[in-house]
């Protein structure tokens, strides 16, 4: 997967992205950060605690990886509930106006797995 660090980007809103993923605190060292992904295939990443890069980072990914998103985001199903426990860092998804806050990733496993391919 290739990165292109975005230079022009500061016009973009996040309220545009067409997913927003990201992971809460837990009481101990999870990664907490934000991720923003847009149609166009440009993300920007905040990493808070426990991430290898802080702050503020914008890139892109091919167009090919932003349609894998999409095909694996249209097999979520956003209804689920589940009980969450403060203890542990929650994963959140934003797609279509629809929220999903989990704990147990195995139910977007391959979904995960692309989100963390293209997390810095």
């Amino acid at each position: 997967m290739a990165f292109v660090k975005c230079s022009s980007s500061k016009n973009i809103k996040k309220e545009d992205a067409f997913l927003y993923y990201g992971k809460t605190q837990c009481l101990g060292k999870c990664p907490v950060f934000d991720m923003y992904v847009f149609k166009d295939g440009k993300v920007i990443y905040e990493g808070f605690k426990n991430v290898s890069k802080l702050g503020l980072h914008e890139f892109s990914i091919k167009a090919e990886e932003v349609e894998k998103i999409k095909q694996e985001l249209e097999k979520v199903d956003f209804s689920t509930k589940e009980k969450l426990t403060r203890d542990f860092p929650n994963t959140v998804l934003k797609f279509k106006g629809k929220r999903l806050a989990i704990q147990k990733n195995d139910k977007v496993k391959k979904l995960m797995f692309l989100l963390e391919k293209i997390k810095i």
